[in-house]
């Protein structure tokens, strides 16, 4: 941005710009017009329903729960200035702020919190991100619908005292309450909406560093927000507009960064080697996993034995380029040797080093045919099935997985067939199941394991491998029935270690995501997994 404000869209009205032609530059580096891009509409900014990437972006700027994340990734303050614990973490008493309002100037309370989280349990409500809700005295049994959701632990001492029973010792909770679920909901209003809460910008009431503006979002095209003149969080709000373009699927957003379109964006893989040499600075989240995906309810491919053949052939020579001798792992990704990405955190500290590494495991190609001539026998097969690989229509790709089928034809005497798809038809055939072997990106929703591991259980609706045993599903839920590290680490590494054992995704590299801010842009906190980032403190030194 320099003197006025930028074209943002070529769609965007003359007076919606006027606004921000009249507003002044500081020379601080506050006070400015901030604009990121939208990879598609948000479909929904209620917190307690909300489950995409892009309504989670937006509710992160325009609502606050009892704690919010600095620009650092640390938990600050958020309506709640302080809190306490009992001596075994099976307590909680949040102090709010006394002058916190809603965007509207109604004073915001302790029942606000109360009836939000009521509303995110009860089974009525439907909603599918309530369960880190669950750490609450009574949450799981109010959202089975074997309790009513009055008796969930919660009680609001005074309005601007709120005391949380938890329903086991929870020494991480306090950082749990920054996220969307736990946001407040003010009772009056939502019920006012009749079943449109979130859908629309008449009916929003939010209470964070940024309010949408009055017609704001226009669906499809943008959501312009303004600096929150309620808002009394912990960091005064630098900019005075955040504005949002929703783009279309071909965007390509290092353009937009290069025509100083946006001050910061999600960049593509395939441009990050434009950043060499230049004064963009950014910031990286290895955040996804790709391998290949076994159906394991497909013929021959059920056999455990028979995945391990396939995967003894993927070896290092397979990846790499007979003539060059380099490796065919597309540029701007990393060698993988675990499922679970690096980046994935457990209760503020990175998994991987509290679960170790290189849970990956290697076999032997040269015994590969053997193993699999002695499955197939068990099967009553006389000879492997054909087999068909769907992966991305991508040339680097494609060239990796030509390699990976000449090996198979080394080792195990099969053909496998390449059948390259567009982006959107691999996850449509992948949801289906209908394929029998995907080179795939696995990538949790949320910054914990558990959005990795859930995937596999016999009752995701997503289950990409279509995979249903007893002894994975168990410790997915022994994982799941606590939160404190100590507790849940050994079961969560050990349904890792299933997947790898099992051979139901094998991890070929991480892809890296990059998000890049124009030079003299600092303040933001990009946040791991959900694709969300903070704003409230972002400043812009031209």
């Amino acid at each position: 941005m320099k003197s006025v404000y930028r074209i943002i869209s070529v769609i965007l009205s003359v007076a919606l710009l006027l606004p921000c032609l009249t507003a002044c530059n500081s020379d601080d580096g506050t006070n400015k017009a901030i604009s990121y891009s939208l990879t598609d509409e948000p479909k929904n900014l209620d917190p307690q329903m909300a489950a995409d990437k892009n309504s989670l972006l937006v509710i992160r700027n325009i609502f606050e729960g009892l704690t919010r994340y600095d620009a650092n990734g640390n938990i600050i303050p958020g309506v709640a200035e302080e809190w306490s614990s009992n001596a075994d973490y099976t307590e909680y008493t949040f102090r709010l702020r006394k002058n916190a309002k809603w965007s509207d100037g109604t004073p915001l309370t302790a029942n606000d919190f109360v009836y939000a989280w009521q509303r995110a349990l009860d089974p009525a409500t439907k909603s599918t991100v309530c369960s880190p809700l669950f750490s609450i005295k009574n949450a799981r049994a109010i959202n089975e619908g074997d309790m009513e959701k009055e008796s969930l632990g919660v009680t609001v001492i005074d309005d601007y005292t709120l005391k949380v029973s938890m329903e086991y010792s929870y020494a991480e909770f306090v950082m749990q309450t920054a996220n969307s679920v736990f946001m407040p909901c003010n009772e009056k209003f939502f019920l006012s909406t009749n079943g449109h809460y979130g859908l629309d910008d008449d009916y929003i009431l939010s209470n964070g560093p940024f309010v949408i503006s009055e017609k704001g979002w226009s669906h499809d095209n943008y959501v312009r927000t303004v600096r929150n003149e309620n808002y009394v969080g912990k960091n005064k709000v630098s900019p005075r507009v955040l504005y949002f373009g929703i783009r279309s699927s071909d965007t390509d957003y290092f353009s937009l960064l290069e025509n100083e379109t946006v001050e910061a964006a999600a960049i593509e893989t395939k441009n990050i080697g434009k950043l060499k040499g230049t004064d963009y600075k950014y910031y990286t989240v290895t955040d996804t996993t790709w391998g290949f995906l076994f159906n394991t309810q497909k013929n021959a491919l059920s056999s455990t034995t028979i995945r391990r053949a396939l995967a003894a052939c993927i070896t290092d020579e397979a990846c790499t380029d007979s003539e060059t001798g380099e490796s065919l792992i597309p540029y701007g990704f990393e060698e993988a040797n675990d499922i679970i990405p690096p980046s994935t955190h457990l209760n503020g500290q990175l998994y991987r080093e509290l679960a170790g590494s290189g849970f990956k495991e290697t076999y032997d190609p040269t015994t590969a045919r053997a193993s699999m001539k002695k499955a197939l026998t068990a099967l009553e097969l006389n000879r492997m099935p054909s087999i068909t690989l769907i992966c991305p229509d991508d040339e680097q790709i494609k060239t990796l997985m030509y390699s990976i089928m000449h090996s198979w034809q080394q080792y195990l005497y099969i053909y496998v067939n390449i059948e390259p798809l567009d982006y959107s038809s691999l996850e449509y055939r992948v949801g289906l199941g209908d394929y029998q072997i995907a080179f795939y990106p696995i990538s949790p929703s949320r910054d914990n394991p558990l959005s990795t591991l859930q995937q596999f259980t016999s009752d995701s609706s997503s289950n990409p491998a279509k995979l249903e045993h007893p002894a994975y599903d168990k410790l997915v839920q022994k994982a799941s029935a606590r939160n404190n590290t100590e507790d849940i680490l050994a079961p969560m590494a050990a349904a890792e270690k299933y997947l790898n054992t099992y051979v139901v995704f094998y991890p070929i590299y991480y892809e890296v995501q990059y998000y890049v801010t124009l030079e003299g842009v600092s303040g933001i906190y990009f946040s791991p997994f959900d694709g969300a980032a903070d704003f409230t403190t972002c400043k812009y030194v031209e």
